[in-house]
């Protein structure tokens, strides 16, 4: 697999100030280190949606055609998954009962999941085109809640129907996309923050 180079990506540091600096998995599969965003909420109290949705961040989008969103527990808590819900503009994925220990991941797989680490759930409907998309975490599948959002990601251009409300959750700053490619197989962030994208 191909990566391209991360001089042509500084744009991405941006995304680096937001709340979606999240704690990754490396394609090695060992977690990178916490941010001091990320820290402060390990000391949340279980118990809410609200509160769960905030021990999680998207690390990796598996692309089309068999594609996956991997969510990961970078507090220092275990949380269930299945008060959460992936969503795109056409709707939301009740995710399921599936409790993720302190940093380890879970993946939403758009297919069968086979070859998959740690799949939580198949046949999710996902749009996860390899050009142009996005994928958020909510706390409700009420898209129009923005105090239940939680994590986002945009890869291709901007805007896309859920930026806004990521940008005014502080979760996403204006302008920002992953970059990606039309045989991109993957967008994953690096110990950096920075997002890259894999290629067959």
């Amino acid at each position: 697999m191909k990566r391209l180079p991360a001089t042509i990506l500084v744009v991405v540091l941006l995304m680096a100030a937001c709340g979606n600096d999240a704690r990754s998995t490396n394609p090695s599969g060992s977690p990178a280190q916490l941010s001091p965003l990320e820290t402060s909420a390990s000391t949340f109290t279980p118990g809410s949606a609200a509160d769960v949705g905030r021990y999680f961040r998207i690390s990796e989008v598996g692309l089309a055609p068999n594609g996956y969103v991997t969510l990961v527990n970078y507090t220092d808590q275990p949380a269930s998954l299945d008060t959460l819900f992936l969503c795109q503009s056409r709707g939301c994925v009740d995710l399921p009962q599936y409790t993720v220990e302190p940093g380890a991941a879970a993946r939403i797989a758009t297919g069968d999941g086979e070859r998959l680490a740690d799949v939580a759930m198949t046949r999710a409907s996902l749009d996860l085109e390899p050009s142009d998309g996005e994928v958020a975490l909510f706390s409700s599948n009420d898209i129009g809640d923005p105090r239940a959002l939680h994590a986002y990601l945009e890869w291709g251009k901007t805007p896309h129907t859920l930026t806004s409300q990521a940008i005014s959750a502080d979760l996403w700053l204006d302008g920002s996309f992953a970059p990606t490619a039309a045989d991109a197989t993957r967008l994953f962030q690096n110990d950096s923050g920075l997002w890259l994208f894999d290629t067959e």
